[in-house]
């Protein structure tokens, strides 16, 4: 018995190791996560956004659009937003007001052009960070913290300025380079399920996850900040990453990495000429 006990146990951590690292065959999802970055993995999209469209309304009806008539619980950000740009802070006396107008509102339609490249930072600004940056450079105050609350409230609320209006990011000259590796992590596979972005959002877009729809991966980036029934609070595109890595068991990385930031440029861009909505309103 006791030599049946110690071989089952040694069974089970070499089978466990075998999992992890890939050890059993030549062609174990392990291994092929191993697969250079660079490479593209060619997926049949399963369905058009048309057809996904169709498919979602037959499923979720208008149930999350009633729920935002009614009122999204993140148009309470909002008012916060405003405030925040119009309140004095840092050691150079001024606010977002100061040199965007009362309530900011000369930056109406800044957020149609980010995530962008930029020369100083040499890789992608997106707008959270260009509000950090601003607030460091420009006011001499601390940074946001990513995802806090008066974050995400002064995102939303300058990036509301621009609802309405249609996304025109370019990944033309020096953005080109991020916008491929975007879409290089958008398709590797990575973490313990070796899945990738795309595989759910390209491969099986529109089939179900438990009780959820998979989403296509054209509007993903319209509409953050918003508000996720699953979270009961607001957050952004990049918690959305997240939050996703994690259900592939993956390493996450912090907000507003390279990674993230290149990633981010690649869906928005997919969103060119779709209208920001902000904020959005998801299951």
């Amino acid at each position: 018995m006791y030599r049946l006990v110690t071989f089952l146990k040694m069974f089970v951590l070499t089978a466990a190791v075998g999992l992890v690292f890939g050890t059993f065959g030549s062609g174990t999802p392990a291994q092929a996560a191993t697969k250079s970055s660079a490479t593209i993995e060619q997926l049949t999209p399963s369905m058009s956004y048309a057809e996904y469209k169709k498919r979602y309304e037959k499923y979720y009806g208008d149930a999350t659009a009633q729920m935002a008539e009614e009122g999204n619980p993140a148009d309470f950000l909002l008012d916060d937003g405003k405030d925040l740009a119009n309140k004095v802070v840092g050691s150079k006396g001024k606010s977002c007001a100061s040199c965007h107008g009362k309530d900011a509102v000369k930056l109406k339609g800044a957020a149609t052009t980010f995530p962008r490249y930029d020369a100083a930072l040499k890789g992608i600004m997106t707008f959270p960070l260009q509000i950090n940056t601003c607030r460091e450079r420009q006011m001499g105050a601390k940074p946001l913290k990513y995802e806090s609350y008066d974050q995400l409230a002064l995102t939303m609320y300058i990036k509301s300025l621009s609802n309405g209006m249609p996304i025109r990011v370019s990944i033309d000259g020096l953005a080109q380079p991020f916008y491929k590796k975007g879409e290089a992590t958008y398709y590797r596979r990575q973490g313990q399920l070796n899945f990738s972005c795309a595989i759910c959002h390209v491969q099986y877009a529109g089939y179900k996850a438990r009780a959820n729809l998979i989403s296509n991966n054209k509007h993903h980036a319209d509409h953050w900040p918003g508000y996720r029934l699953k979270w009961n609070k607001t957050g952004s595109l990049q918690r959305r990453f997240r939050g996703c890595l994690k259900n592939m068991r993956a390493k996450r990385k912090p907000y507003e990495s390279a990674e993230y930031r290149d990633l981010e440029l690649y869906l928005t861009y997919i969103n060119n000429g779709d209208l920001i909505q902000v904020p959005g309103m998801r299951m």
